[in-house]
């Protein structure tokens, strides 16, 4: 039996449709029942349990030989912390605690952990350290903690694979969690911009890249699941949606104090703790992971006209 947390999310779910077609016999773990009907319906056994229930969660991964821990929150602001660090760091030790220590465990963590970089040329991988004002992005802080967990675990002789996906987009992001900006864009409201830049990876592709962790991923160690394609700055990113949409609009790029200002004020579509993330440099190595796993991400603009179709279907 597998399990798989945050079977809801916009991974999670993804991850979930491949396990089944692969024949996996899948426990999917969510709260929004509605989601879980959709999993049920592709032949995963539904739990409605949240991260914090503990003997929930023990009945949920008992007899589970496998588990994928993807459930997390990300919020950007600072009085997001507690909740940030409930869900990700202490739904991570609460998990490690509950599973068969003799299970598999892919902890999802994020380049977050390991980033920013100081530039578009400083690509973030797994031996790349954060810098010390990491503590003062709250979501960075969060997934620190918990992948921190995860390594302590694989220390202990725990069975622990930890992932590092960059910025996830894609198909069904029914949510609109990471296609926001895609969608605020192409209608008109994202009128400005700021100096920083990320890494693009299809949630198609990570999905495939868990699995493939849970295969062949050696303990203890971090993969960084990324596109050597996606990694551009934030221009870049929006005049290549505005491109293979057909739809270009007019950004202004400010420095990224008035735009933090800005957002401070008028905290639409991006609020001033998004603004401070997206600021930094994002962009990642995905090398280890090629050579270790076999991950190979599809060209990033076959990702972003999928995305972008899915997007104006719904505009």
């Amino acid at each position: 039996m597998i399990c798989v947390t945050g079977a809801t999310g916009f991974l999670g779910s993804e991850l979930v449709r491949i396990l089944r077609e692969q024949g996996g016999e899948v426990r999917a773990l969510g709260r929004n029942e509605a989601a879980l009907d959709k999993l049920a319906a592709l032949g995963a056994e539904p739990v409605r349990v949240a991260m914090d229930d503990a003997e929930g969660l023990r009945k949920a991964a008992d007899g589970c030989e496998l588990v994928y821990h993807v459930a997390g929150l990300v919020a950007h602001e600072r009085r997001d912390r507690a909740r940030l660090m409930e869900t990700n760091v202490e739904g991570a030790r609460r998990l490690l605690e509950l599973v068969d220590p003799a299970a598999r465990v892919v902890h999802v963590a994020s380049v977050a952990t390991l980033g920013p970089g100081s530039g578009p040329d400083d690509l973030i991988d797994e031996m790349h350290k954060p810098p010390p004002d990491a503590d003062s992005l709250p979501y960075s802080a969060s997934k620190i903690v918990g992948e921190r967990y995860a390594l302590e675990a694989a220390g202990a002789g725990r069975d622990v694979v930890i992932v590092n996906p960059s910025y996830i987009v894609g198909p069904g992001d029914s949510r609109g969690g990471t296609t926001w900006p895609i969608r605020s864009y192409l209608r008109g409201r994202l009128p400005f911009i700021v100096d920083g830049g990320l890494n693009l990876v299809d949630v198609r592709d990570t999905a495939l890249g868990l699995v493939a962790a849970a295969e062949r991923g050696k303990a203890g160690e971090r993969y960084v699941l990324a596109s050597r394609e996606g990694n551009m700055s934030h221009a870049e990113f929006f005049a290549r949606v505005g491109e293979i949409a057909g739809r270009k609009r007019y950004q202004l790029k400010l420095p990224a104090k008035l735009g933090i200002a800005f957002t401070s004020v008028i905290p639409w579509p991006a609020t001033a703790g998004y603004v401070r993330v997206a600021a930094r440099w994002w962009c990642a190595d995905p090398a280890k992971a090629g050579r270790e796993l076999g991950f190979t991400p599809r060209a990033i603009d076959e990702t972003l006209g999928d995305t972008i179709r899915y997007v104006l279907e719904s505009l």
